[in-house]
């Protein structure tokens, strides 16, 4: 008998049960991912005060992925991506184990914080492009966009109850088992990518890890299908993700009028606005994203700009709290398309150096973003901070209109003879550069 409702075509990947798995899997360490990440910016801010403090861990942490992100890329396609993305999540766990033993004892300081987050770092920025290279192994590509929907959600949804759980832990039995639990929640993405059966992966055809870093920078710089998402979401999150790193300060000092316990239980509650005002955003926007995807990747950037200037703008919990949910909607909805279209539009052999360089314009600026911004706040103030990055936002945004023919989605996979043709003109420029 027919189903008398309709699935949301949103939902068609969940008819997969490897990507039923892995979508789990990451739910899981998204939940621990992001409590660490408050429970990190807490301590900092703890310990000195300062906005600055919170600026030098998120750039410790996030430095090594515009250090290093195009060589990860290199590395998840040139050797087993299976394999690469279990021991970065070992290596990760191993880290985090030891930031709970530096709070708990009393030795955390913000300088071994930031060295410990370097290595973290470096763990996280070798796992992204082997993870999202091999998402596209467990769903086939008419139920792509369905599943980097999804990914995103679990990831707003986690942001809900991870900043909930992070700060009912750090008030009821201190801020190390927030870096403890999240250790333990690497271990649901290591006993599933192990045992899923994935297909063989396709050899990179470069010899030289320099020629497969240019053939990647190459084939982005020639397809502006790619290149436009890639560059759009690069600047908003290099001047618009302030509001991420130094919401603490926000909470406390506007909010909370420089009451560091109730700023602690804000700051928890504006970064699960942010999740839920994501997850809302991306299920509600998904299939308008696949019928017309220029038009709401313009719509959600200026939409995005706009709520972060009106954030500074400001200083009660109630409206901070509505206008937050609508910055993490159309901010997590732009992301979310932009990966979708970058997905779309790349052969499986140079993937993950493509999302590499996808991770880089990411979440690559986002350590200059915190540092810069927690030396601009001490200066003028985070109202004013939010308020000029949503207007340096919004004017980006309305140049977009201008590029509205790049951006689009293909349903289908690329024709093969489009694929070699694409090789061979890479492979001669690489030549001519020789």
């Amino acid at each position: 008998m027919r189903a008398l409702v309709q699935r949301p075509a949103v939902l068609d990947a969940f008819t997969y049960p490897r990507f039923r798995r892995v979508w789990v899997a990451g739910l899981v360490s998204q939940l621990g991912d992001w409590m660490q990440i408050i429970g990190r910016a807490f301590l900092a801010f703890q310990l000195t005060g300062k906005a600055e403090s919170v600026g030098i861990v998120y750039f410790a942490t996030y430095a090594p992925q515009l250090i290093f992100s195009l060589y990860g890329g290199v590395l998840a396609d040139r050797f087993d991506r299976r394999r690469m993305l279990i021991l970065t999540q070992v290596a990760q766990a191993v880290g985090s184990v030891v930031l709970g033993f530096l709070a708990a004892s009393g030795n955390a300081s913000v300088a071994n914080i930031a060295v410990l987050s370097f290595f973290l770092g470096i763990g996280f920025m070798l796992s992204i492009p082997a993870m999202q290279a091999l998402q596209p192994t467990v769903v086939p590509r008419s139920g792509l966009s369905s599943a980097i929907s999804l990914g995103t959600a679990a990831n707003s949804v986690t942001r809900v109850f991870g900043p909930l759980l992070a700060a009912l832990l750090i008030s009821s039995a201190g801020v190390e088992w927030v870096f403890w639990v999240n250790a333990v929640s690497f271990l649901a993405v290591i006993a599933v990518w192990a045992t899923t059966p994935i297909p063989r992966q396709e050899p990179m055809e470069e010899e030289r890890n320099l020629d497969a870093m240019r053939a990647a920078l190459r084939f982005v710089r020639q397809t502006p299908a790619v290149s436009v998402p890639i560059v759009a979401t690069g600047f908003l999150m290099a001047v618009g993700i302030v509001y991420q790193p130094l919401a603490v300060v926000y909470a406390t000092d506007v909010l909370a009028d420089g009451v560091r316990s109730v700023g602690r239980d804000y700051f928890g509650w504006l970064q699960a606005g942010v999740g839920a005002g994501a997850a809302v955003g991306i299920l509600a926007l998904a299939g308008v994203g696949r019928r017309r995807p220029a038009a709401t990747f313009v719509a959600t950037a200026i939409a995005f700009s706009v709520a972060l200037a009106l954030l500074g703008r400001v200083s009660t919990f109630a409206p901070a709290l509505a206008i937050i949910v609508a910055v993490g909607g159309f901010h997590f909805a732009n992301m979310a398309l932009a990966l979708t279209l970058v997905q779309h539009e790349v052969a499986d052999a140079m993937r993950g150096r493509v999302m590499a360089i996808h991770m880089t314009a990411l979440i690559g600026f986002i350590p200059f973003t915190a540092l810069v911004g927690g030396l601009i706040v001490d200066r003028v103030g985070i109202r004013t901070t939010f308020t000029g990055a949503g207007l340096v936002c919004l004017g980006f945004s309305l140049l977009l209109l201008r590029f509205g023919r790049y951006i689009r989605l293909r349903e289908e996979p690329a024709d093969e003879r489009e694929i070699v043709e694409t090789a061979v003109a890479v492979g001669t420029l690489i030549e001519e550069e020789a």
